[in-house]
């Protein structure tokens, strides 16, 4: 039975929820202008800092995005193995309950995940062993992206397709320097303390296209604004789904 908690014009499409979301402006907001980051939250990509958390199961926005995709482009037709990093408890409580998905979370520093791997070096996968993955919030962490982009299109079948996402900064904002280790800097630079580099729309595309993959960015105009108005999805925010160059992995229309 769905439940109601705080009751709203929101429904939350990870548990089901009609809720009114939880904001995160003036936490998350405060804490960045503290610190002298030089972008406001409505200047990022892909963040409903207003609408932001489900006060029931706890999905934030970029879950709700994923699993409208995941419905949408990878129906129960055929058993896939699925890959999460950074696994999200919300999104991965939908991923497991799908008797059709052969789901493994994985993480380098995160406890009780299924696999403790180095997103730049995995060998515990092998080559093309993996239908779907989720890189969610990843590679802004990791001091060389492109060797984990480049084992990320490694451990991708040929006909498999996955999700590649960080924080995204206005256009010409990029930046990054994996020597700072001052979190103050890093706070003002990358707009976290474990960050080492902020990225740009261009700047990300270009480096996911540089390790090989072919990648499409979906938007309101794929999922429709009233999907995402009743999700909490900031009508502004793009999803990055990447595939291997002349695969057969889902078509986005």
């Amino acid at each position: 039975m769905r439940r109601v908690y705080f009751a709203g014009p929101g429904q939350c499409n990870i548990c089901g929820s009609r809720i009114r979301f939880l904001s995160v402006t003036r936490r998350l907001g405060d804490e960045l202008a503290t610190y002298g980051f030089p972008y406001s939250l409505d200047e990022m990509e892909t963040i409903n800092h207003r609408r932001y958390v489900c006060p029931v199961c706890g999905s934030v926005d970029r879950d709700r995005l994923y699993k409208l995709y995941v419905e949408r482009f990878l129906p129960p037709d055929g058993a896939r193995s699925v890959l999460e990093f950074a696994p999200s408890a919300p999104l991965s409580r939908y991923l497991k309950s799908r008797s059709d998905f052969r789901y493994r979370s994985a993480d380098l520093m995160m406890s009780g995940v299924d696999d403790v791997v180095d997103i730049t070096d995995m060998p515990i996968y092998a080559d093309g062993s993996v239908d779907f993955f989720i890189c969610s919030h990843v590679l802004e962490h990791v001091s060389d992206d492109a060797l984990a982009l480049d084992e990320l299109y490694r451990i991708l079948a040929p006909s498999g397709c996955g999700i590649i996402m960080t924080p995204v900064a206005p256009e010409g904002s990029f930046d990054e320097d994996p020597g700072v280790i001052d979190e103050t800097e890093r706070w003002r630079r990358f707009a976290q303390g474990d960050h080492v580099r902020l990225y740009d729309r261009s700047t990300l595309c270009s480096r996911i296209r540089k390790s090989g993959f072919e990648v499409s960015a979906l938007d309101s105009q794929t999922f429709g604004d009233e999907t995402f108005n009743r999700h909490a999805i900031d009508l502004g925010s793009v999803l990055y789904v990447v595939r291997k160059l002349n695969g057969v992995s889902p078509k986005h229309d």
